[in-house]
């Protein structure tokens, strides 16, 4: 950190030096150029030492410490920017996931709606098919069925046919559909 120092106040010293002959020239010049005599003045030019200053510990502590800290502020840059892009790689990766989310969650909410239509053709087919038949056909197709299936194809046939198919099947059966179709329909109610 020392040379370092050293080094820049050298620098200035020769940066100096040449703005000295600089000038000194350019009265050279300035004096060759008039066209009339004029008295002579000597112009002197500023004197710049010839050894460099001596720099006080203070001082060099002082410019090491700005040294330390700005490399410090450059690396912390770099770390930002570093991190800042990284956010937006991530954001951009966020976002597309979440585009391929939604675009799958409204697919699959569009198979649901098909599916529930699908379900819902079925069991009209099922229901015009058991109204259709003979009632102890019906009954003693529905007394091997699924319970809950078998509720919900006879709560959906005309009163007068589930009546019909009701009294065709064994009672017990007949009793468990009977009053789990009257508690679905007291708890609509």
């Amino acid at each position: 950190m020392k040379s370092a120092s050293l080094k820049l106040i050298t620098s200035l010293i020769c940066t100096g030096a040449l703005l000295a002959g600089s000038w000194t020239y350019a009265q050279d010049s300035q004096t060759s150029q008039q066209s009339k005599p004029t008295s002579k003045v000597q112009i002197i030019p500023p004197q710049l030492p010839t050894q460099p200053a001596s720099v006080s510990a203070e001082t060099l502590r002082l410019l090491e410490m700005i040294e330390r800290k700005n490399h410090e502020l450059k690396k912390r840059e770099e770390e930002l920017l570093l991190k800042e892009k990284n956010l937006q790689e991530l954001e951009k990766k966020i976002l597309s996931d979440l585009q391929k989310i939604e675009e799958a969650l409204a697919r699959s909410e569009e198979m649901v709606g098909i599916k529930k239509d699908l379900i819902e053709k079925n069991v009209k087919a099922l229901v015009k098919a058991y109204s259709n038949m003979k009632p102890v056909q019906a009954a003693a197709l529905l007394e091997r069925m699924d319970e809950g299936t078998a509720i919900i194809i006879i709560s959906r046939m005309k009163s007068r046919v589930a009546g019909k198919v009701l009294g065709a099947m064994n009672t017990r059966i007949a009793k468990n559909i009977s009053e789990k179709i009257a508690g679905k329909n007291n708890a609509g109610n």
